[in-house]
């Protein structure tokens, strides 16, 4: 059985492909540690590999290092996976890259659909932003998903998600302080990969958005994630334009693969209840 490559070793995504796609797959996760030093002999070690699919799941998702660092920034989110789209391509395997809902302005709409135009207003948004339009110039039938808010358990040592860093913060006394003016999408990461599984293997390419259902605030979200939690919903709302970035950024599909995903059948309420509730009697 030829493997499925996985580029990206440590992060929220790659550690859930590793949870969820290993117990009937073969799968390797490659990171920088694992190849040699130029792209050349790198590129000759994924052809020797030959793998069955190529998933490109890194990312620089620090966003003001991201404005202070934008030569790394278009490596990580341009050149690299524009590379592995042209590898795939070459052998004629599919590939998969995860973008953000960053690309968007998020000004004018409630919901951004997999066709509306886009106009990223940082650093991170736009080199993501390229990276996509890199891709599908080298390999027109990669798959590019993009996808908001991820959350999920994190292993021992790794960052931790949105919703249990306020856990965190409300039980060691302090009050967080979250953006009532930013609207965003969620998706639990375990219900991204069985989605990303599925277009995979689908023949279809192009972009496709990966979110559970409606929008929220970050307020609204933490207020949620700490009264599932069984903890003191205690949050100070804040606006600030200190930072920019999508006021409203919400995903909706218009893409019949994703309408019936996994995902998207569920409201972000649920999924975010379920998974706060084993933080009860933490």
């Amino acid at each position: 059985m030829r493997p499925i490559l996985i580029w990206g070793r440590h992060g929220l995504l790659a550690q859930a492909i590793r949870r969820t796609w290993t117990r009937d797959r073969q799968v390797l996760f490659w990171g920088r540690a694992d190849l040699p030093t130029t792209w050349e002999m790198q590129g000759r070690k994924i052809f020797r590999l030959h793998p069955s699919a190529i998933v490109n799941a890194s990312g620089f998702t620090h966003l003001r290092q991201v404005e202070e660092s934008p030569h790394l920034a278009r490596e990580i989110h341009v050149q690299t996976p524009a590379r592995l789209a042209a590898i795939s391509r070459k052998l004629n395997i599919p590939f998969l890259s995860i973008s953000t809902d960053y690309v968007f302005s998020g000004q004018g709409r409630k919901e951004w659909t997999e066709v509306d135009p886009t106009e990223p207003v940082n650093s991170y948004g736009r080199s993501k932003l390229e990276g996509e339009r890199a891709i599908l110039a080298t390999n027109p039938n990669a798959r590019i998903i993009r996808t908001a808010g991820l959350f999920g358990p994190a292993p021992t040592g790794s960052k931790i998600s949105f919703p249990e860093r306020i856990l965190q913060q409300v039980r060691s006394g302090f009050v967080p302080e979250v953006r009532s003016d930013l609207t965003t999408s969620l998706c639990h990461v375990d219900d991204l990969t069985a989605d990303l599984w599925e277009i995979l293997r689908g023949s279809s390419g192009g972009v496709f958005h990966v979110a559970h259902a409606g929008g929220a605030t970050w307020q609204e979200i933490a207020i949620q994630a700490l009264q599932s939690a069984g903890a003191p919903a205690r949050v100070h709302g804040i606006q600030t334009n200190d930072f920019p970035r999508p006021p409203c950024s919400t995903l909706s599909t218009c893409r019949a693969e994703v309408l019936h995903g996994r995902a998207r059948l569920k409201p972000w309420q649920e999924v975010l209840d379920e998974f706060m509730r084993g933080f009860r009697h933490a």
